[in-house]
């Protein structure tokens, strides 16, 4: 199983039916059972090539520096600007033997806006620079605010 995640950037819409770059044909035969397709909105997907430079980029350059995935990614959120930045969300880890649920908040990338996104690869990209480790920044439209 493969794992594909290709983008197909919407050209016009004509009768409210969107045209693409590649012919709807080879887009189509391309997909695979089990897979789906996802329509993003300009600003979803710009902030989803965000997130993925975060994750394939930045967190991969710490973790050159021998730290792990999550070591890397508490480390940066911790350092640039995470809790200002970034959105918090709940997470559920089970119940204690006396039935108290375990809640834990955590720092999170997804939902968060291009500003603020922004702001973070800048704080990232600095942070780097500071630590002496080479981090390639994203494509210039990824950090306009």
């Amino acid at each position: 199983m493969s794992k594909h995640s290709a983008t197909y950037p919407v050209v016009s819409v004509i009768d409210g039916q969107p045209t693409f770059e590649t012919e709807l044909s080879l887009i189509l035969a391309e997909c695979e059972v089990g897979g789906a397709i996802k329509v993003l909105s300009p600003l979803e997907y710009h902030t989803d090539r965000q997130r993925k430079w975060y994750k394939g980029v930045a967190l991969k350059a710490f973790m050159q520096e021998g730290w792990s995935q999550e070591e890397a990614d508490h480390h940066l959120k911790a350092e640039c600007g995470g809790n200002e930045l970034l959105k918090r969300e709940k997470f559920y880890m089970g119940k204690l033997s006396n039935g108290q649920p375990v809640v834990v908040d955590r720092l999170t990338i997804v939902g968060v806006g291009k500003r603020n996104m922004s702001t973070f690869i800048d704080n990232i990209l600095a942070y780097a620079g500071t630590q002496g480790i080479p981090l390639p920044p994203p494509d210039p439209e990824l950090r306009t605010r």
